[in-house]
């Protein structure tokens, strides 16, 4: 059974564009992408694909990561205003280069 989609809701949640995170519970990569974005105070919303021994469990929310993302499979993977960012190593690499904040809308000020 998939765990409930979850929103989080930073002080500032209204600085950038919507995100979206599908993510596995157990999934450590999963875990650093929420940190990361917990601590730029970026608000999303986590979509669970539930992993069995590493394989991904075809519901509603693996489908849907699935063809939203042209066909990735691995979680985690980032959506920015109804867009697909990538995984935590894109996440990871927009934050050093700026990328992750233009696609936020944010300026570097900003956060």
């Amino acid at each position: 059974m998939e765990k409930p989609d979850t929103t989080t809701s930073p002080e500032d949640d209204q600085n950038h564009r919507e995100v979206e995170v599908f993510g596995s519970l157990f999934c450590p990569y999963s875990k650093q992408a929420q940190r990361l974005l917990d601590e730029k105070g970026v608000s999303y919303r986590y979509r669970e694909v539930p992993m069995v021994f590493g394989w991904k469990l075809p519901l509603k929310n693996y489908l849907e990561m699935k063809q939203r993302s042209g066909g990735q499979k691995k979680v985690p993977q980032i959506f920015i205003g109804g867009e697909h960012f990538g995984d935590e190593e894109t996440l990871f690499a927009g934050d050093r280069d700026g990328s992750l904040d233009a696609a936020l809308g944010r300026t570097r000020s900003d956060s």
